[in-house]
């Protein structure tokens, strides 16, 4: 029963802050995949920071990728 109860607290802790990154304003403004400008409903959550994508297929590509093989321009 303890043991439920710790998966259950982490999960509940890890969907709210992703939840939480979710509703913050993108990090970036241009795709890191192809360069196009991103568009808010393609976005994924990475260590906290909501990164915006152009296209569905951009999203996909870059979370099936090595870390750092798409690196992020961050906003000014």
């Amino acid at each position: 029963m303890k043991k439920f109860f710790s998966i259950l607290a982490g999960t509940v802790i890890a969907f709210t802050a992703t939840s939480f990154a979710a509703n913050q304003p993108p990090v970036n403004e241009k795709c890191p995949v192809c360069g196009k400008d991103g568009r808010l409903i393609f976005h994924a959550v990475v260590k906290g920071e909501r990164i915006i994508f152009a296209t569905a297929d951009c999203k996909d590509k870059f979370e099936k990728a090595p870390a750092g093989k798409y690196p992020v321009k961050k906003k000014s």
